[in-house]
């Protein structure tokens, strides 16, 4: 009994132990649990358009979870990131159909967003760039509605 406590109290540990191994700069809080609504994807304005059912926006938390909307269908994923540096693992996304034109620039965010290999944040922007240096995306901070 008193073995299986403290791998009990080890494990509760060792879970514990990352979630405060290192504090995050001030640019990463920033990153995390922001409203990020999508302005461009490869430079084509991301206006709401007739068909959409929502903004096409992104949060990115902690956890390294990301959710999202692409205009049409939720999306959800993974990414790693550290300071200036992004990556993002598989993205799903829900199998609605709206408009063709609302589709496309779903299917354009979610392929931007798995290009995206380094981001900068500047006051309530957030911009994203595939690894040549190339803007790909381009997010406003907005308040959760």
């Amino acid at each position: 009994m008193l073995r299986y406590l403290f791998i009990f109290f080890l494990t509760a540990l060792t879970a514990c132990a990352s979630r405060y191994a290192a504090a995050p700069d001030a640019k990463t809080q920033e990153l995390f649990r922001t409203w990020w609504r999508v302005e461009e994807v490869d430079g084509r304005k991301a206006e709401f358009i007739h068909g959409q059912r929502r903004d096409m926006h992104i949060i990115l938390y902690a956890s390294r979870k990301m959710v999202g909307s692409g205009g049409c269908n939720q999306i959800s994923g993974s990414f790693a990131q550290s300071p200036g540096r992004i990556r993002f693992g598989a993205i799903t996304s829900s199998k609605m159909m709206c408009q063709p034109v609302v589709m496309s620039r779903e299917r354009a965010l979610i392929s931007a967003l798995r290009k995206s290999s380094s981001y900068i944040v500047r006051g309530r922007r957030l911009t994203m760039y595939d690894r040549t240096g190339h803007e790909v995306l381009r997010f406003m901070a907005v308040p959760f509605r």
